[in-house]
């Protein structure tokens, strides 16, 4: 594919703008971030080197999610400088048809994107651990392996409450056992004590209680088979999910199921992290077209005006600005509703690229040839 010497000139523009602001745009927001969280470290007296790691760890969670934003401000940017300065319109002039000398950048849109799923799936994972690593060595919580509150269903349907669970040892408190069959409670156990032991569990000072017969039973000791296992997995907090990569997010999800549990976020962050990736190359696409195929809706914004240049990129950053909040509003009302399983998990985060992908793709064909 041949590339017009213009066209080299602007994708060499676009990288080192794109390369700046992301750059620029990460480490701001990485500092931003520790100073709301200064408050919560300090009363466990870091030193001053956990405030760098803090900050220099946090950078790629920031670049991963700036990437489609940036990719948008930066297109954006450079082609109202082309149509500021007549360039693309002398081209087309010429006998030029602006959708084969833009093609390149759609080749780089793409090439962006898969380069942001690489740094989502590897890089950014890896330094989102170490700042659970580093925070929880600092606040000592990591040293402990207690889990609190956990509420666990096996295959057949039985619920189980566990007030607290310490996986060094396999025992638990405070737990309470549903017994359930054709949507009845049957039986209830309340245990002072469990211990795990692969498929049978060890109930300690039980108190039964039998909604059947009416009877209330004592025992200090009985065992009990359930085809539940205690993970690492089945307990990890859901709310870190971006410490994990996609494989790892299946391997979580292949864990839930074997024990019998489901956890719609789980789904719907699946199927997000690969919906993601293909927002950044619909920005592209959005920012080629919005100067270059916005037609005389939009041609006043790209346009000298009174307040030359300066003026124009304001504008221009606001129109990204713009476009981006729409985008999450939406992107996150559907993620909502795949997480409360109003639509299917893996569908939902789909929606909003589509719809933002069938809008870039329209202004894209509407560009003046």
């Amino acid at each position: 594919m041949s590339i017009n010497i213009v066209c080299k000139q602007y994708i060499n523009d676009f990288l080192k703008t794109f390369s700046i602001l992301i750059c620029s745009m990460s480490i701001l927001l990485s500092i931003v971030g520790l100073i709301e969280k200064i408050d919560d470290f300090i009363p466990y007296k870091p030193h001053a080197v956990f405030f760098i790691n803090y900050s220099l760890y946090t950078i790629p969670r920031y670049i991963f999610y700036l990437i489609p934003f940036v990719t948008l401000i930066t297109s954006l940017f450079i082609f109202s400088i082309g149509v500021r300065t007549r360039e693309f319109l002398v081209l087309s002039a010429s006998g030029g048809r602006l959708r084969i000398i833009l093609k390149p950048f759609l080749v780089l849109g793409i090439l962006i994107a898969i380069s942001g799923f690489i740094f989502g799936e590897f890089i950014q994972p890896a330094f989102t651990k170490k700042i659970t690593i580093i925070i929880e060595e600092l606040t000592a919580e990591g040293k402990s392996s207690i889990q609190k509150d956990l509420f666990l269903t096996t295959r057949d349907g039985t619920f189980i409450k566990i007030g607290t669970f310490s996986q060094e040892d396999n025992r638990g408190k405070d737990a309470k056992i549903f017994l359930i069959k054709n949507n009845n409670l049957i039986k209830r156990l309340d245990c002072q004590e469990i211990e795990v032991k692969d498929n049978e569990w060890t109930l300690k000072n039980v108190v039964i209680y039998d909604f059947v017969s009416g009877k209330v039973e004592n025992a200090q000791l009985m065992n009990y088979p359930l085809n539940l296992k205690i993970s690492i997995a089945a307990f990890k907090d859901i709310k870190k999910i971006e410490e994990f990569g996609i494989s790892e997010l299946l391997k979580q999800r292949k864990e839930l199921k074997r024990v019998g549990l489901s956890n719609p976020k789980i789904d719907t962050d699946i199927s997000g992290r690969l919906a993601y990736n293909f927002v950044t190359f619909f920005m592209m696409v959005l920012g080629i077209s919005l100067p270059l195929g916005a037609h005389e809706k939009f041609s006043f914004l790209f346009s000298k005006t009174k307040g030359g240049a300066g003026t124009g990129g304001m504008i221009t950053v606001g129109i990204g600005i713009m476009i981006t909040i729409i985008y999450w509003l939406v992107y996150s009302f559907f993620m909502f509703l795949g997480y409360s399983k109003i639509l299917p998990p893996f569908v939902a985060p789909w929606i909003t690229p589509l719809i933002f992908g069938v809008v870039a793709m329209k202004l894209y064909y509407s560009i003046r040839e």
